[in-house]
């Protein structure tokens, strides 16, 4: 069994955007792999962590817009 544990950090608005843009990045990387890899083992693999990612991601991005606004997720700043 895993135990649970919480991190608590302070992080600038572009530090925020620099982990969200990362994220979304890696998303889409683990997608294109779930979606074209020729081997089950990686494309389940790489579906199940893109799923996991994609649950953090909204979690993190709703804290965020509640301190630094919107804009926080518009990456093109």
């Amino acid at each position: 069994m895993t135990n649970k544990r919480e991190l608590n950090l302070t992080l600038l608005d572009w530090e925020a955007r620099c982990i969200l843009e990362s994220i979304s990045r890696e998303m889409q990387r683990l997608k294109t792999v779930a979606e074209e890899s020729e081997d089950e083992d990686e494309a389940a693999d790489a579906g199940n962590d893109y799923l996991e990612i994609a649950g953090f991601k909204e979690r993190f991005e709703s804290e965020a817009k509640k301190v630094f606004g919107d804009k926080i997720a518009d990456y093109s700043l």
